[in-house]
């Protein structure tokens, strides 16, 4: 993401503030929420004893016992084999069980959308999908998948947690390096009255449940999404969070600095989400994508009237130590371009939309990590700073000939 300056300055505390503003948000929300007790049955069936019935607030070793035989049987039936390496539980698909449970009457949706979006809600309406049970037993355990979502409208996901007795089971979730732990078993247990765990996390974020010690840990999970165009009704915009009013202060503060890009330029904000991408597409066509604090920084660069874009950018190392930066409207595959960098425009080599651009440290000199080859007086050479860094989630290495 690229915001375009015309005004110049030496900005250690200022990009320091939005880098800090910026590191403070975790990937995810969690808590408990109050249920009603008529919230709580779980109806099953089996091929082999018909339906069945459990209350999930007082339900009994050999009812837990039961649905976790149920979900294998299940598994079994549907031909998926032994569990992969990375999981040991046992899951039902939706369409084998239904419940009484309903998300969408515990108001949850609305604290995971002000969580996620710090104060906003996102100008397409969330909408969320029950997708499988999951219920894990002494000795059973999950590790992080190793794919995820490639949906345009899925961003994340909801996990439910019953207050079946059990201990272990920490939930890990991971992103961007960084880690937190969630100890549901604990959590439930010291509630005086009905309630339910949550965890609602982002799609790149990493989910690991650790070893079950003892009982059962039950689970409904759900899908986050954003409904389409034609369903979507108007923006619901809520009073700024905490977080996104710490990051409208710092900007301000580095714009108002009389010296910031004496030649003008740009800054560069790295999107810290996965968002699903092909060749040839226009980078801008994500701004309705964008969630999390990637959303929460267009919304406090419009409010302070900053025109902002999505780009691609492009590096190329060369042959030697001589490297090259270019930012492109486009998601081009550099493949079928023949040798892209050269000193002539970047748009003569990569198509229209792109430019040459010369990494600067805050201080307004060549930044010397990103330090190019190219003469940097070059007209078409834009200088950029580099607010935030690109994590390795948006970040791909290639080669081309």
């Amino acid at each position: 993401m690229q915001v375009w300056l015309n005004r110049t300055a030496s900005m250690s505390d200022s990009l320091a503030k939005i880098r800090t503003t910026l590191d403070a948000r975790p990937a995810y929300c969690s808590g408990t929420c109050k249920i009603l007790l008529e919230q709580c049955m779980l109806f099953y069936s089996t091929a082999t004893c018909g339906a069945r019935q459990i209350d999930l607030l007082s339900p009994t070793q050999h009812q837990l016992e039961s649905l976790q035989e149920a979900c294998q049987l299940a598994a079994h039936a549907d031909e998926y084999g032994d569990a992969p390496k990375e999981v040991s539980a046992s899951r039902l698909d939706s369409t084998a069980f239904a419940t009484q449970f309903s998300l969408a009457n515990t108001g949850l949706i609305d604290i995971v959308g002000q969580a996620l979006f710090e104060g906003m809600t996102d100008r397409r309406d969330i909408r969320f999908e029950l997708y499988e049970l999951n219920i894990y037993g002494a000795g059973n355990f999950v590790r992080p998948p190793k794919t995820a979502t490639n949906s345009d409208k899925i961003f994340g996901f909801v996990d439910i947690v019953f207050p079946t007795p059990h201990t272990g089971g920490i939930c890990t979730l991971r992103s961007d390096e960084r880690e937190w732990h969630i100890d549901f078993a604990a959590m439930l247990s010291e509630a005086q009255s009905p309630v339910v765990g949550y965890a609602a996390y982002f799609t790149e974020v990493e989910r690991e449940i650790g070893l079950i010690i003892s009982g059962h840990r039950l689970t409904l999970s759900y899908k986050l999404y954003f409904a389409s165009g034609e369903e979507s009704r108007s923006a619901t915009i809520t009073a700024p969070g905490p977080f996104e009013l710490s990051l409208k202060s710092a900007l301000a503060e580095l714009m108002n600095d009389l010296e910031v890009l004496p030649n003008g330029g740009y800054l560069a904000f790295g999107l810290r989400h996965r968002y699903p991408v092909s060749s040839e597409m226009r980078a801008d066509t994500l701004r309705s994508c964008l969630k999390g604090s990637d959303a929460i920084i267009t919304r406090v660069l419009d409010r302070l009237n900053l025109p902002w874009s999505l780009r691609v950018l492009y590096r190329d190392r060369g042959c030697y130590a001589e490297q090259k930066f270019v930012l492109h409207k486009f998601i081009t595959d550099l493949s079928q371009r023949g040798m892209v960098w050269s000193h002539w425009g970047a748009d003569e080599k990569m198509g229209p939309g792109a430019e040459y651009v010369r990494f600067v440290d805050e201080f307004g000199n060549d930044d010397e990590k990103r330090a190019g080859d190219y003469d940097k007086y070059q007209e078409d050479v834009v200088d950029i700073i580099q607010v935030t860094e690109i994590p390795s989630v948006t970040n791909v290495h290639s080669q081309y000939l």
